[in-house]
């Protein structure tokens, strides 16, 4: 829950970035939603965390993982414009997406909670729509 609590945040902040640096409409729709999916993934999965008493922090803070964007990529996203950013965001969603399908199915395979399997398989459903529907650059 953690790991997806942190890629899942640092998505929502990259997404936020389409609404001033975008240049095409059909992605700032598209990253809107996703991010607005990703808010309330956020809060479920960190009430989870809160019933079982763990902390809600960021152990993976800083760290250069699949599915989360590093240090330079993000500034990179923070700075572009137009189909400059258009071309890093996408490259950085569909990194993210692909990775969130990869821990849901772990957590599908493993002895997790009723919840945290309803919230996986919730995840999964979502990451394969925001996929099939990211817009084409």
């Amino acid at each position: 829950m953690q790991l997806t609590i942190a890629m899942d945040d640092q998505a929502r902040h990259i997404l936020e970035l389409a609404a001033e640096r975008s240049g095409n409409r059909h992605l700032k729709t598209w990253a809107a939603g996703t991010a607005e999916r990703h808010r309330e993934r956020l809060a479920t999965l960190r009430a989870l965390l809160a019933e079982e008493g763990l902390p809600d922090d960021n152990p993976h803070e800083g760290h250069d993982m699949p599915g989360m964007v590093n240090a330079r990529e993000l500034h990179a996203l923070e700075t572009a414009r137009g189909p400059r950013f258009d071309r890093l965001l996408r490259s950085a969603m569909l990194e993210h997406l692909d990775q969130s399908r990869k821990l849901v199915a772990a957590v599908r395979k493993a002895d997790a909670d009723s919840a945290v399997r309803r919230v996986a398989l919730a995840t999964a459903i979502a990451a394969a729509e925001a996929r099939r529907t990211l817009p084409s650059p």
